[in-house]
């Protein structure tokens, strides 16, 4: 396998489910980067978002992610808008496996309607699918590999990720 593999995805799709299984499976560490960008700055993203604005999230999302794939190898669990920047997706594409958790808006809306406080961007369906457009092309462009989440147990998603890279090396 390649240094890094990325799990990219809308909130709610799987990522912070799926990375520390496969990391377990693999025996390769991994990061949150919504969780350590939350405890570097002592602070909720939801407040990050409210004291400096979603655009200085993204600078700071951005530095801490680019920084950290000089070390090595890791699995990351990215936060839902890693793709919006174009650095991001070039490292994405170039230096690792990319995996792309794919969910229906209503999975999505599903999962996390409960955890709309700890959701900076989820004020209600409509709003996730608008989000969902802006970036699925970007996800569908760093992707290696694309994993339909809807109705999927977690392990199995794990095992298919871990065979289709297995097949291809």
């Amino acid at each position: 396998m390649n240094n890094h593999i990325f799990i990219i995805g809308m909130m709610g799709s799987g990522k912070s489910t799926i990375a520390p299984l496969l990391s377990d499976k693999l025996k390769i560490p991994y990061i949150d980067i919504d969780q350590d960008l939350e405890e570097i700055l002592n602070c909720n993203i939801v407040d990050i978002f409210k004291q400096h604005s979603e655009e200085r999230f993204r600078i700071l999302e951005s530095r801490y992610f680019l920084e950290h794939i000089k070390n090595s190898s890791t699995i990351y669990s990215t936060g839902g808008g890693i793709v919006l920047d174009k650095q991001n997706r070039n490292a994405l594409k170039k230096i690792g496996l990319t995996v792309f958790l794919k969910a229906s808006i209503q999975t999505l809306y599903n999962r996390i309607n409960n955890d709309t406080k700890k959701r900076p961007l989820l004020k209600n369906k409509l709003l996730l699918e608008k989000l969902l457009n802006q970036r699925i092309q970007y996800y569908i462009d760093c992707a290696d590999l694309v994993v339909d989440t809807d109705k999927q147990n977690p392990k199995k998603i794990v095992n298919y990720i871990i065979n289709k890279f297995n097949n291809e090396n």
